[in-house]
């Protein structure tokens, strides 16, 4: 996966469904209220529905919870 930067927050976990990207982005900076975030993202540049989380894990339910909807939605 290339390196992708959106915000301040690097894209580390990145799951395509047809013309939809779940993606999961890390803030590396020490002083980021909440150092993860779970997008929805389009042509790997247009990301929204972003939700912040303090941990990988909270992401990462978001992430799991975005990707049963999709598949479910096909």
């Amino acid at each position: 996966m290339e390196k992708r930067i959106h915000c301040n927050y690097e894209i580390i976990v990145s799951c395509a469904i047809n013309d939809i990207e779940i993606v999961i982005g890390h803030n590396c900076n020490p002083k980021a209220p909440s150092p993860y975030v779970c997008w929805y993202c389009r042509n790997k540049t247009d990301y929204f529905w972003g939700r912040y989380c303090v941990s990988l894990e909270g992401a990462q339910k978001y992430f799991d919870e975005r990707l049963k909807k999709e598949f479910e939605s096909m």
